[in-house]
């Protein structure tokens, strides 16, 4: 699907009949879902390379800024999603009086700017390249309310670690590592490309432009340094948590260790006093069992309170 407006005193609306008839006149093309036919449209129109039309057509391209003669050609990489992050390939396509937006799915934030008539017109007013800085900046600001739903994950997993952890919680925490490290996949390749729009001298983006992308650049270089953070913070996480289920082991075997010394020497008594032997102390005597039940007992309680004073359990 294309939807096309331009710039002609007012802003308006075009058809993709008329995309010839538009030419010279400021334009923004924002395709979703791009077909063959359309990028044959906007690649003879526009006179592109036929590799800025295959990268179009393609799925899962690298992050890139590449210029052409007769225009520059980025590819960003966005994420959304409330409940499952989905990352979305962002391509551009800047020219001197048009930009071309190439996405696989509806995007909210271009949504917005194509319903907001009075903002969209003054940002052509301003010029071509004040809308590709909208786009942009509009879906590098989309990282930190994950980045924030991150944080409050790890502060929860933090808090169930340290008060009962159990196996529940290494799924979380190993699926909230994936994600992290997926993010920020393409977060530092992202501020890397960002950098060269930020210091970079390109023909189609003018010097007064320059502060603006810095600023993007700099929301980036937040972006990447609180993945680092999250990474770090969801490692010492992951350490605690088996620091917490070894000793909840240790705590395991030591009672196990426990029973199991206190129940040898009941073992030997009452093996002793299981033999086939005819006469054994106490065997004819009328209260013989439970003098030795009695002796097993006084065991069992000396062993505990040996164990006890020694502070071993």
């Amino acid at each position: 699907m294309m939807d096309i407006f331009y710039f002609d005193k007012t802003l308006k609306k075009g058809n993709i009949k008329d995309i010839d008839k538009l030419k010279g006149k400021k334009i923004w093309i924002d395709i979703t879902d791009i077909t063959k036919k359309e990028a044959e449209l906007i690649k003879n129109t526009f006179h592109l390379h036929h590799l800025t039309t295959e990268d179009l057509l393609t799925s899962n391209v690298r992050i890139k800024v590449e210029e052409f003669p007769n225009y520059l050609f980025c590819v960003f990489y966005g994420i959304q999603g409330k409940k499952v992050m989905e990352s979305l390939e962002l391509d551009f396509i800047i020219g001197k009086d048009f930009i071309i937006s190439n996405h696989k799915k509806d995007i909210p934030s271009y949504n917005d700017l194509k319903n907001n008539k009075e903002g969209l017109e003054s940002l052509f007013k301003k010029g071509i390249i004040s809308i590709f800085h909208r786009l942009l900046d509009n879906e590098v600001d989309n990282y930190f309310p994950i980045l924030e739903k991150i944080d409050d994950q790890i502060e929860d997993i933090e808090e169930g670690v340290t008060k009962n952890p159990n196996p529940r919680l290494l799924t979380r925490i190993l699926k909230l590592k994936r994600l992290v490290v997926q993010v920020r996949k393409y977060a530092f390749q992202q501020r890397e490309k960002l950098s060269f729009l930020a210091k970079n001298e390109y023909k189609f983006i003018p010097k007064k432009s320059l502060p603006y992308f810095r600023d993007i650049y700099d929301h980036a270089i937040r972006v990447s340094d609180s993945l680092d953070n999250s990474r770090e913070a969801i490692s010492n996480t992951f350490d605690v948590y088996m620091s917490a289920m070894s000793n909840r082991m240790n705590e395991v075997m030591k009672v196990l260790s426990v029973i199991a010394t206190i129940a040898l020497p009941l073992t030997v008594i009452s093996g002793i006093y299981g033999t086939n032997f005819s006469s054994l102390p106490l065997s004819d005597y009328a209260y013989g069992f439970w003098i030795m039940i009695f002796s097993m007992l006084l065991v069992c309680i000396s062993m505990l309170y040996f164990f006890r004073r020694r502070g071993w359990f």
